[in-house]
């Protein structure tokens, strides 16, 4: 395989992670103006915005959630 074709299935697959993280960030229940922000950091920034929107993104506010239940 030729390292091309490597650059373009990785590119590829960051792609489809940005999409499906930009879903989840449009479908979420937060306010708008936050989510412009995840999806402006997650598109211009793809890599760390990832990994950051994965780190604080979706798993924070379900914890916030189940914690202010209790």
């Amino acid at each position: 395989m030729e390292i091309g074709t490597i650059w373009i299935i990785l590119a590829a697959v960051v792609i489809l992670l940005e999409i499906w993280a930009i879903w989840h960030i449009i479908g979420s229940d937060r306010r708008a103006e936050r989510k412009m922000l995840w999806v402006v950091f997650v598109v211009y920034a793809p890599l760390p915005g990832l990994l950051f929107w994965a780190w604080r993104g979706p798993r924070a506010v379900k914890g916030r959630a189940v914690l202010q239940e209790k």
